[in-house]
């Protein structure tokens, strides 16, 4: 296999042809997925950094050669580089800039000789001219480079599944094609579009009642463009027609199938029509097509559809609870077979107890996939954010075990963490747990007015943490699909880290993790995240209708690791009744000897 190096050194010379003085390979693909299929992972390829989040901007010399990432993938990152002659970037900390501000000084630097070449079919088009106004100020350009040049020199490249795909069964989604093409329609009439493009694999999954297990890792979408029109829409697929399933509910609304190559086309001949794109969600590339097409007007907005996916159908909501309660019973299983391991002081390691808990989920009725890679993290490896890879390392006396995971179940998606005390905890183990436990509590009993941003409720979970000068770096939650993707927007707990950036309140029917952390080398890591149902309260008072959380996941929080003299009386009040919840529930899932030890475990549990 060629080396790293090697592959950037015929990089380089490829840079040298074109005239560039820079190529720029992202995370992403022609689908913005986060989770990429094999054929799309042109970043780890070339640089072999695994992480799902970074993007790479190579040089003509490793002194301009970069890894961007932010603090989830920092110590990951740094392991994978070693001897790859890439230097990384470690966006969020003091002083380190990020890929527009090193744009901005390699522009600077370079002036009008400086030409940063990029695939515009693998970056938004909101983000490519972001990158373009960064160097345009020092005089240098940014240039769409076409094929991409990473996949010039890749050979033996996968190739993309061909496999048919899996209408959703009824019990999954109680809205039709014909209704949400309908509504579509009646959306994009009231922007004065006549059609929309859609880029992003799960909006096509759940507007087509359509999944796959093939092509995409953990994700049960697949890999497709699609053409929304007045009267017709255009799926565009690899294999085409012979994807589709007899009987498909698609063909009786007009849906046509095309070869997937035939979609670029598509948008060049299209018209006259008025086309809505998001800028957010929507390839450079695909905007630039259709921009190219004299017949046709670009409508740059939101797309409706990420929208009203976000709001969960009754029965999307009553999948999504089946599936937590189901995988929350999985999880506890697991998590009673390691405490009888250690109790009688046999070894298990990250890599044995990862095997175990998926062993549980297999066993689950409707199992489909794992939702993503589990993590399974001891000791220092809990420090690192997106820990992949169990291995043979040991569980040992006085650490802290971080275990999350996730599975894809008929009708749902789940996402959840949980920490846990390999023996006795010490002080600032149990004082750390506490703050990050009193940050979850902060926000799941928290009531809000419809509409509110996710970052109000962000800041709500930082605070206890806060008030110690401790902080974590990433977000607090996300959405999660329903039997989709186990990260989807529009809307996020989270600081809002880009002013004037669009956002979106919370509505009942969403679903969104809550999971503040904290995470240090040579403490560890701790995260306490569960999923929650955005539920209407009933209440309204000053104008606003007054929302809720209400708990999806239902896993016990350590007992062990709880400092009550650190909860108010609120807080205590909160924890004894969601670990009342989790006996209630899971008990009759459990075989009777786990049951037992449930009850046991939680008998002395704060807030009792």
């Amino acid at each position: 296999m060629t080396s790293v190096p090697r592959r950037l050194t015929a990089l380089r010379d490829l840079l040298r042809q074109r005239g560039l003085t820079h190529y720029l390979v992202p995370s992403s693909d022609e689908h913005l997925n986060e989770y990429l299929p094999a054929w799309h992972r042109r970043r780890e390829w070339l640089s072999g950094f695994t992480g799902s989040a970074g993007d790479l901007l190579v040089g003509l010399d490793e002194a301009e050669t970069w890894l961007f990432t932010d603090s989830r993938y920092h110590l990951q990152a740094e392991a994978e580089l070693v001897g790859n002659g890439i230097a990384l970037q470690k966006v969020g900390c003091p002083g380190v800039e990020t890929l527009t501000e090193v744009l901005r000084t390699l522009a600077g630097r370079h002036g009008g000789d400086g030409v940063v070449g990029y695939d515009p079919l693998v970056i938004p088009r909101a983000t490519a001219r972001e990158y373009a106004e960064a160097l345009a100020d020092g005089g240098a350009r940014l240039d769409p480079v076409a094929p991409n040049l990473v996949d010039a020199l890749w050979q033996q490249r996968p190739e993309p599944p061909r496999t048919l795909l899996e209408p959703c069964a009824p019990r999954w989604t109680d809205r039709g094609v014909a209704d949400k093409l309908s509504t579509l329609r009646s959306d994009l009439a009231a922007r004065n579009a006549d059609a929309t493009a859609v880029v992003k694999l799960d909006q096509i999954a759940w507007l087509c009642n359509l999944r796959s297990l093939d092509d995409i890792p953990y994700n049960p979408v697949f890999e497709a463009y699609l053409l929304v029109e007045p009267q017709r829409a255009r799926l565009f697929l690899h294999g085409a027609g012979e994807r589709l399933p007899a009987g498909w509910e698609g063909f009786a609304t007009g849906v046509e199938a095309q070869p997937y190559d035939a979609f670029l086309p598509a948008l060049r001949e299209l018209g006259p029509a008025a086309v809505l794109v998001d800028p957010a969600r929507t390839t450079a590339g695909v905007v630039e097509a259709l921009e190219a097409n004299p017949a046709v007007r670009v409508i740059r907005g939101p797309s409706p559809l990420e929208a009203a996916k976000a709001v969960k159908s009754a029965a999307e909501l009553e999948g999504m609870a089946n599936a937590s309660l189901l995988a929350s019973a999985a999880k506890v299983q697991a998590l009673m077979w390691l405490r009888a391991r250690l109790a009688a002081n046999e070894a298990v390691t990250e890599k044995g107890f990862a095997a175990e808990l998926e062993r549980c989920y297999e066993d689950l009725p409707g199992y489909r996939q794992l939702s993503f890679e589990t993590i399974a993290a001891t000791g220092e490896h809990g420090a690192i954010v997106h820990y992949g890879g169990a291995d043979a390392t040991p569980l040992r006396a006085r650490e802290l075990f971080l275990v999350d995971s996730g599975v894809q179940i008929d009708g749902g998606t789940t996402d959840d963490t949980r920490t846990v005390a390999v023996g006795t905890p010490d002080a600032d183990q149990r004082r750390v747990y506490t703050l990050v436990l009193k940050g979850h509590i902060a926000a799941a009993r928290q009531r809000f007015p419809a509409g509110t941003p996710g970052a109000s409720l962000d800041a709500l979970a930082r605070a206890p943490l806060w008030t110690e000068q401790l902080q974590y770096g990433h977000g607090t939650g996300h959405g999660v699909g329903a039997f989709l993707n186990v990260h989807e927007g529009p809307f996020a707990l989270a600081e809002a880290r880009r002013p004037g950036a669009p956002g979106y309140g919370l509505q009942a029917g969403m679903v969104t993790s809550i999971e503040p952390g904290y995470y240090h080398p040579g403490f560890g890591g701790i995260r306490l995240e569960g999923l929650y149902r955005v539920v209407d309260s009933g209440s309204e008072s000053d104008g606003a209708r007054w929302l809720a959380f209400e708990p999806l996941t239902w896993i016990p929080f350590e007992p062990e690791l709880v400092d009550e003299a650190r909860l108010d009386p609120d807080e205590l009040e909160w924890l004894g009744q969601y670990q009342a919840g989790c006996l209630e529930r899971l008990q009759p899932l459990l075989p009777e000897d786990q049951a037992v030890e449930l009850r046991a475990w939680l008998a002395t549990a704060p807030g009792e």
